[in-house]
């Protein structure tokens, strides 16, 4: 797939749903993007924060919990959590049905 114009360099697929047809499942990746970008801070910030909340996660995950995630750290995990959250949910309420294991990836270009 070639980059389409505006997207941050990354391409964002959905995987694991074989029920939606090509329209369909476009326009669910857009609204996922769109939601996504707005709420990370444009299409710029979406690669770094998703390095930046991996990169928190993958230091975290060995720790003891009483010694787990900086407040910075949790900030970082939180402000992907939930721009991811309320891009699913805007990608998949439209179509009004269960998705089952349906999941975004996002690919950088």
């Amino acid at each position: 797939m070639k980059k389409q114009p505006g997207t941050g360099h990354y391409l964002v697929k959905l995987v694991e749903c074989p029920s939606l047809g090509p329209d369909e499942r476009a326009a669910a990746e857009l609204r996922f993007r769109m939601s996504l970008e707005f709420s990370l801070g444009g299409p710029d910030q979406v690669l770094p924060s998703l390095q930046a909340y991996m990169l928190v996660q993958s230091l975290n995950e060995d720790l003891p919990l009483d010694e787990q995630a900086s407040e910075a750290e949790e900030q970082v995990i939180a402000l992907w959590e939930n721009a991811e959250a309320d891009a699913i949910l805007a990608a998949f309420r439209p179509l009004n049905r269960d998705m089952g294991e349906a999941r975004f990836e996002i690919v950088p270009l």
